[in-house]
């Protein structure tokens, strides 16, 4: 099988650049060049800032990957920032991701000693950084104090809406996603929705809750680094992609850590080994290709 032919059609929608706090492979350009000819398509993600300032390349031509711009709802950006989506929403050429707080969400910093996971790090950069405790930092919910879908997170997929942005949902927990999912899809209409990496340990969604899920249309996401990060085996992976559906389902690479792999190395690899324990042609081609170009059409 031509794996280079069928990534040259793939859209990556989970690639990590910088500058950001923690240490990063990749700025935009530099990772534009790298990629030129090997992917169609690479959503950028930072957990720290908005990612259209960082994307300074307006020299496109038809080799060069487009880019798909995002903001995660962090402390860094004001957290439930309807206005700050609405600011990216407006300067990107394409409909932006956005994603429910990460590293500042409560479900994570309640399992996490440190804001930042050291396994994200790597071993040289440790010395510079100042790591802050978790238990100092107040995590973010999208329940308000009556376990309810807060205001400012329903304004928050207002804007998603309008904007017909793609809501991912970070590393809340599967039950906030559970919720949250369930109304954006139903209530709101919110048609663009990816389950992040739901074989994260914090956030492990049990099976029959993703493909409930999926049923609304939503498309769960599996990730190159959940094996190489996160140590989950690629047998438990093919299991939850069979159980859920390739056609519900996304391949990405979770890359740009000074340690991994480039994105389409990485989704070459995780190909290869997915195929290896009887994942289709087709089904790769649905996950890589398909699905996550109808999420940025």
């Amino acid at each position: 099988m031509d794996y280079k032919k069928i990534l040259q059609r793939a859209v990556d929608l989970h690639v990590h650049v910088g500058p950001e706090i923690i240490p990063r492979k990749y700025t935009v350009p530099k990772l534009l060049q790298i990629e030129r000819g090997k992917l169609r398509g690479l959503g950028v993600k930072n957990h720290f800032f908005p990612t259209i300032s960082m994307n300074t390349s307006r020299t496109l031509n038809s080799t060069q990957p487009f880019v798909v711009n995002s903001i995660t709802l962090n402390h860094y950006v004001g957290g439930f920032n309807k206005d700050a989506i609405r600011a990216s929403a407006e300067l990107s050429p394409r409909p932006i991701i956005v994603w429910f707080p990460t590293v500042h969400a409560e479900n994570f910093l309640r399992q996490q000693k440190t804001e930042i996971p050291l396994e994200w790090i790597g071993v040289k950069p440790l010395a510079t950084m100042k790591l802050r405790p978790a238990n100092r930092i107040k995590g973010l919910s999208v329940w308000n104090e009556k376990h309810e879908i807060s205001r400012e997170v329903k304004m928050v997929l207002k804007t998603i809406k309008d904007y017909k942005a793609i809501l991912a949902t970070g590393h809340i927990s599967w039950e906030e996603s559970f919720v949250l999912v369930k109304y954006s899809m139903q209530e709101v209409g919110i048609h663009k929705v990816i389950i992040t990496h739901p074989l994260y340990e914090k956030t492990d969604m049990p099976t029959d809750v993703q493909r409930e899920l999926s049923e609304l249309g939503a498309f769960v996401e599996h990730s190159f680094s959940m094996y190489t990060i996160d140590k989950i085996p690629i047998k438990r992976v093919v299991e939850q992609i069979k159980a859920v559906g390739a056609e519900h389902c996304i391949l990405s690479s979770d890359v740009g850590q000074t340690f991994n792999k480039s994105p389409s190395e990485a989704l070459e690899e995780f190909t290869r080994l997915l195929m290896g324990k009887g994942i289709e042609v087709k089904d790769i081609v649905k996950m890589l290709v398909e699905n996550p170009n109808l999420l940025v059409c």
